[in-house]
């Protein structure tokens, strides 16, 4: 049996990061069974960041790896009936989404003040108490020193959202028509997609991007 440690559910999620999102989805469309842990204390996780799997002795972190070990022990392909071109099209997509959109999300949730006291209560409350202080502090600080090193941090909430608002256009447009991005199933870029739209528009205080999701009709059909 699969242990598949995640942060806790929130903001009408079941868990509250949208990498914990996209495995979980992969891990029930494999059809491969596991066991929830939930946990809002990363210190002890792989790579000190959560999510991870534990499989016996072994212990397998991120989001990619755990895709790659869920394809490879099921001999399931995410990306099944796509071509070359797609799965390309498919790999610049989960970049996007997981390297740009993210950062502005985690910009609105840990770098906002009035969504931090939202974000501090989902994440942190499993930390002792006597420690919570200073833990809480210091992750959030190292969360928006990320956030700025990436260049998101850099930018005004305006322009945050200008940038952002340019890949949800481009989310549309591959999107058309289709239920989901490449055709009538979900793929591997859905996985990563839908997870961090849904992260945009449940984030407790609203902000640009999630309410320019809930705005546009192709979108939110799609989510």
């Amino acid at each position: 049996m699969i242990k598949f440690t995640v942060y806790p559910a929130a903001f009408e999620e079941p868990t509250a990061s949208p990498f914990c999102m996209k495995s979980l989805c992969m891990l029930q469309a494999a059809g491969v069974p596991f066991e929830i842990i939930e946990t809002g204390d990363p210190r002890k996780a792989p790579k000190g960041k959560l999510l991870f799997i534990q499989v016996d002795d072994m212990e397998v972190p991120d989001s990619e790896q755990i895709r790659s070990f869920i394809e490879t022990i099921t001999d399931v392909d995410f990306d099944e009936g796509l071509s070359e071109r797609d799965r390309g099209i498919s790999r610049a997509l989960i970049r996007m989404v997981e390297e740009h959109i993210y950062f502005s999300i985690v910009a609105d949730r840990w770098g906002e003040d009035d969504n931090w006291e939202y974000v501090k209560a989902a994440f942190f409350n499993e930390i002792p108490g006597f420690i919570r202080g200073f833990v809480k502090g210091h992750i959030r600080k190292q969360a928006l020193a990320q956030v700025r090193g990436q260049g998101t941090g850099l930018h005004s909430p305006e322009e945050r959202f200008d940038r952002v608002r340019r890949d949800l256009i481009a989310i549309r447009e591959v999107l058309g028509d289709k239920p989901f991005l490449f055709g009538d199933k979900a793929t591997a870029a859905d996985f990563s997609v839908v997870p961090m739209l849904r992260a945009a528009i449940v984030t407790p205080v609203e902000k640009a991007t999630g309410r320019f999701i809930k705005q546009d009709k192709v979108l939110m059909a799609y989510v």
